[in-house]
């Protein structure tokens, strides 16, 4: 006899048969999935506030800290917490958020002056329930924090151009002597040297002001209760289930949205594209190669999608430290038995071949590189010989990946057989997005992963600088995770990073990213193709250029109205069935 249960994936209680051939019946006249958005707006002229928006990743979020959260899930939920000095529009053009104005600079391009808002308040905290205003000293304070070697901020290489910082951050110094606060709203930033990157780094989210009373309160707990002068304050997490987070009604800016955010977790890409074809979530960013098809040719999803490269490398991680991958040849031997072609066709034609870190977007890529990873099974097999391993390595190689859902065995499997053909057996390690973040930061523990890097600003140095430079190797939370070491590499990106002149400073980038390609500490693989798709009631968003899923400009227009169609394929006899809303709105 059959017993009931309600379905997540479909919102809705169906039965759990015990017989096979009820279990066929059920399978033959059960609906297809909506093909069409079920519900669409009410129509508003104007934005407005009201609702909830609910999205999602498939890993989980690490920390809420601004000034340690360096990955694409903890900035989804950062960028409504928190506001910076500057931000980007979206042509990706720097402009003044919590700064009055865009700041001034000296004339020698060492010293630049930020004036605050006035009036800006912090989310309440535990103590001043109201919140108090965001004052220069605040900037300061939270910029020594995000400087200190005690943290271990992966930001720090952003901002070790400031006059003290590299003193302050290895303990040799109180204060850092670049950094100056001259009244209530005012601070200074002297740098030690020219810097064509540092407005771009005040942007990042390590440079987030952040109160220093919550922190004194929470201690190492307050990577779970952050307080930030966004446009949503935090609620409640439950851990890899689901972040919640409320309008911020006192918000410094005029900006109607959402009154609820809710950030689910965990929710594998197959589950989240049935449940927003369902109604019950409002976007999506990662399709299965089937869901990727399915809305690419659905028309009545076409207006409210967008398919775009995105300015990110993927690649497979080799740790220079750790043999085999101590071995130059044995790095250059993986780099050119990976069949970029045969991964595209596998993804449904959404991975575009890498051959060199630099997307085609950026200044410095190279699209005639000699030095570029290409599938050459030939000269993979010679590197393997140069290495010593002509008859390939006896043991396996351990490769991570975060998370084991379709999409990543998927690849997995694409590089065991990819690498079998030289002689390397890979035995693959997943883990959680958390666990990888963490363990593959520190050194001499994880030989081999798979990585990518999603571009922070758009300059070449967010690439080249952060991951391959030398300094950007820690105890923990190391940002080059390959612990590649090179100091020609190191010296050209150091002359790039303060050279004014663009054409010159482009061509250092070109060397750069050259040396990169040949000495292999990344095998690289694709500039994935992405596709966001948003249901029709969700206004004021588009993908932005440089922020991940940035949702901060949503709203609302409710009440939503179902759409009277029917949910099932042209031509089928099966009933129309409408799945019931759940009440979330």
């Amino acid at each position: 006899m059959p017993s009931i249960r309600r379905s997540e994936a479909l919102g809705c209680w169906v039965p759990v048969l015990t017989g096979l051939g009820l279990l066929g019946i059920l399978i033959a006249t059960w609906p297809d999935p909506p093909q069409g958005p079920r519900f669409e707006g009410a129509g508003a002229p104007t934005p407005r506030s009201g609702g909830t928006f609910v999205f999602h990743h498939e890993e989980n979020v690490r920390t809420l800290d601004p000034h340690i959260a360096y990955d694409e899930l903890s900035g989804m939920a950062i960028r409504l917490l928190f506001d910076g000095l500057l931000d980007y529009d979206d042509e990706s053009n720097l402009i003044p958020s919590l700064a009055a104005d865009m700041p001034t600079v000296s004339e020698d391009g060492l010293r630049f002056r930020f004036r605050l808002r006035p009036g800006v308040r912090f989310h309440p905290m535990p103590g001043l329930p109201s919140g108090r205003e965001l004052v220069a000293e605040d900037v300061s304070w939270s910029l020594h924090r995000l400087l200190s070697g005690a943290v271990g901020s992966p930001g720090y290489p952003f901002f070790s151009s400031i006059l003290g910082a590299d003193e302050y951050h290895r303990g040799e110094a109180d204060r850092i002597e670049g950094i100056r606060v001259v009244d209530r709203y005012t601070i200074d930033f002297t740098l030690k040297e020219p810097d064509q990157t540092f407005l771009n780094a005040m942007a990042m989210t390590f440079a987030y002001p952040v109160p220093r009373e919550n922190y004194e309160h929470w201690g190492e707990e307050v990577k779970f209760h952050p307080v930030g002068t966004g446009p949503y304050v935090f609620d409640e997490w439950e851990r890899d289930v689901e972040l919640r987070f409320s309008r911020n009604r006192r918000y410094w800016r005029d900006r109607p949205g959402p009154d609820r955010m809710i950030f689910q977790e965990n929710l594998a890409r197959e589950l989240a594209a049935q449940r927003f074809r369902n109604g019950d979530l409002d976007a999506i960013h990662r399709q299965s190669p089937s869901d990727y098809r399915f809305f690419r040719n659905a028309e009545r999803w076409q207006p409210y999608l967008s398919e775009f490269p995105r300015v990110s490398t993927f690649g497979i991680g080799l740790n220079c430290e750790m043999a085999p991958f101590d071995n130059v040849h044995v790095r250059r031997a993986v780099a050119f038995a990976i069949d970029r072609q045969g991964w595209s066709r596998a993804r449904s034609g959404r991975l575009l071949p890498a051959g060199q870190i630099l997307p085609p977007a950026l200044p410095g890529h190279d699209p005639n590189l000699p030095e570029a990873h290409t599938f050459d099974l030939d000269r993979a097999r010679e590197e393997m010989r140069l290495a010593g391993f002509p008859e390939g390595i006896r043991e396996p190689v351990t490769v991570w990946i975060s998370g084991q859902d379709q999409t990543s065995t998927q690849y997995g499997e694409l590089l065991q057989q990819d690498l079998a053909r030289i002689g390397i057996q890979v035995r693959m390690r997943f883990v959680s997005f958390a666990a990888y973040l963490t363990e593959s930061g520190k050194p001499h523990t994880v030989p081999a992963f798979f990585t990518g890097w999603n571009m922070d600003f758009p300059d070449p140095s967010n690439f080249l600088d952060i991951l391959f430079h030398s300094r950007s190797i820690h105890p923990e939370n190391s940002e080059n995770r390959a612990f590649y070491r090179n100091p020609e590499l190191d010296a050209i990106l150091d002359e790039a990073r303060s050279e004014t002149d663009r054409h010159r400073r482009i061509d250092l980038y070109r060397r750069a990213n050259a040396i990169v390609s040949r000495d292999a500490p990344w095998a690289f693989t694709y500039y994935p193709l992405s596709m966001e798709v948003w249901q029709p009631y969700v206004k004021g968003y588009r993908p932005h250029p440089v922020w991940s899923q940035d949702y901060r400009n949503v709203w609302l227009d409710l009440p939503r109205r179902r759409l009277a169609e029917r949910l099932v394929g042209a031509g089928s006899t099966a009933p129309a069935v409408f799945f019931p809303l759940g009440g979330r709105r």
